[in-house]
């Protein structure tokens, strides 16, 4: 069969890293950019995976989808939900409403997966299901039962991200990632051989593993940097080629092809910032006496002594409420709220602060009369924060939400987003502060190579990658574009408009050729997914995404 629109997500692939290994290595990828255009396409703020693929696979922002983290906060307490609380559909349910045959596979969340009439979708690696994907995981479920008796179990665990300090991890993860693309590769040509597919987009993310793990063996300028491992981030992008040419080649001839990351990938550095000891140092958060060392160790050797199923089976015998319980004491529960103005999650890929309002916060400190003064303060001691070792800034940016999202979801999201500065081209490392201490430290030595859940070596970058080639797109070479601009790109080449609501535009640029008519794209029911909060988590947790 064939597709008449192949989308191919690479999570976190980034230019320069496919740049560096030049058009010999990446032959298909340097191919379609000959013959389209692309673009270091700008990411969602912050550059993270969940607000950035659910903004492309939906085509609105975050404030009108809601979904910015694998959390979501009500007062100080933690709820793991993942892509459960989205508030939009995406696109191919919408192109579905239409009577058109679409697939989606695979991509972060999406769970649970939408029931299409006319076509597939089949939920991300963050669904609430064991670590072999159940018939929970597909629509439509017979799907599974096809696929399963085809390829054997679709499986999550063959890589365990929190076993990463033990010796030999690093040097077998680049044969573990290919022979995984290589699976995926020919689940992905088994479907779309099955349908004349009008749409049909296929995740893979072992690009964004990769680099997560394997920037310090890449990259010898990295602080991080170790010897014995220099083509191995190489030879996971080499695999995702030979995927793109495979696919591309299945799809036919006249095929729209769409590649796209969520966000770059980039080193980290050595230095660590302790953000809720800083706006203890500033005067906005009091700890309480404690902390939350006890929970957040306890938390850490469940974690890394436990072997990924039985991870997963203590955190999911362990009730429906204790886990967000348990991650609500580790973030939050070394904080006296009743004499605190700011505090902040402390994520290290959503740099972010809240306020502590009355009215919105169980102990709230700021008033709603006050808030616009406190954030402005707040937001101007942390970008006057001076790096102690070089004396540059540390905060660049300090965005009020309100200046980079739009929606009825708003609140979602922290009062102030951070940006932190690049140091030498590398990422600053913010971990959790569990109670007073020192504002700045550099990871010791031991710690380089990092863990799931902790610093690692690689980090993301707000810009990603996008090539678009086909008979509509004209061989334009570089251009600038924002992921949402992918999504509205991708209707535009299938004859369709974007809705009011599209948080991107159409690249008018780049096309060659476009119908005479644009169908509308009509409204589809949302499928929200109730998901067990402990199931949630337990995946998060036991994949290792999540600590």
């Amino acid at each position: 069969m064939s597709a008449r629109h192949l989308v191919i997500g690479l999570d976190g692939a980034d230019v320069d890293v496919i740049d560096g290994l030049g058009d010999d290595a990446l032959p298909a990828i340097a191919a379609l950019r000959r013959r389209g255009a692309w673009a270091r396409l700008e990411s969602v703020q912050p550059p993270a995976t969940l607000p950035n693929w659910t903004t492309f696979l939906t085509g609105v922002d975050p404030g009108r989808h809601g979904v910015f983290d694998f959390t979501t906060r009500d007062g100080y307490r933690v709820a793991f939900t993942a892509g459960t609380v989205r508030e939009a559909p995406t696109i191919a349910a919408r192109l579905d409403a239409m009577g058109w045959r679409c697939a989606c596979v695979g991509f972060p969340g999406t769970w649970p997966p939408e029931p299409l009439a006319n076509g597939v979708f089949v939920s991300g690696w963050d669904s609430p299901v064991a670590f072999e994907a159940d018939r929970s995981f597909v629509h439509p479920p017979s799907l599974h039962d096809a696929m399963t008796a085809r390829f054997g179990p679709m499986r999550f665990d063959d890589v365990d991200e929190l076993a990463a300090g033990k010796p030999g991890w690093h040097q077998r993860l680049p044969g573990l990632l290919t022979e995984r693309v290589e699976h995926k590769t020919e689940l992905a040509r088994w479907l779309l051989g099955r349908e004349a597919w009008d749409l049909f987009a296929f995740y893979f993310g072992e690009s964004d593993t990769a680099a997560h793990h394997l920037w310090a063996f890449h990259d010898p300028r990295s602080p991080r940097h170790r010897p014995g491992a220099p083509f191995a981030l190489a030879n996971v992008y080499r695999a995702l080629d030979r995927a793109v040419a495979r696919l591309v080649a299945e799809a036919g001839e006249d095929v729209e092809v769409t590649l796209v990351s969520d966000h770059g990938s980039g080193g980290s550095g050595t230095t660590v910032l302790y953000l809720n000891r800083l706006l203890a140092e500033l005067g906005s958060l009091t700890f309480a006496p404690g902390g939350s060392r006890a929970v957040s160790l306890a938390k850490d050797l469940a974690l890394t002594a436990l072997p990924p199923r039985a991870r997963q089976a203590v955190f999911s015998l362990a009730g429906r409420a204790l886990p967000g319980l348990v991650e609500s004491r580790a973030r939050f529960g070394g904080i006296d709220f009743s004499q605190t103005r700011a505090f902040s999650d402390e994520l290290n890929y959503f740099p972010g602060v809240w306020l502590n309002q009355v009215g919105r916060e169980p102990k709230g400190f700021v008033r709603a009369a006050d808030r616009d003064a406190v954030r402005r303060d707040v937001a101007q001691a942390l970008k006057a924060l001076r790096d102690p070792w070089t004396g540059q800034p540390v905060v660049v940016e300090a965005w009020p939400r309100e200046e980079l999202y739009e929606g009825p979801f708003l609140d979602r999201a922290p009062d102030l987003v951070l940006r932190l500065a690049l140091r030498d081209g590398y990422s600053w490392n913010l971990l959790p502060s569990n109670g007073p201490g020192p504002v700045f430290t550099q990871l010791p030595p031991e710690e380089h190579l990092g863990r799931k859940g902790r610093s690692l070596p690689g980090s993301h970058r707000e810009r990603g990658f996008f090539v678009a080639a086909g008979p509509r797109v004209a061989a334009t070479g570089e251009v600038d574009a924002h992921i949402a601009d992918a999504s509205a790109t991708m209707l535009a080449r299938l004859d369709v408009a974007p809705p009011p609501d599209a948080a991107g535009r159409v690249l008018f640029e780049i096309l060659d050729e476009l119908g005479t008519s644009a169908a509308s794209l009509p409204d589809a029911e949302l499928v929200r997914g109730a998901g067990d909060e402990a199931e949630v988590e337990a995946r998060l947790r036991a994949l290792g995404y999540v600590d």
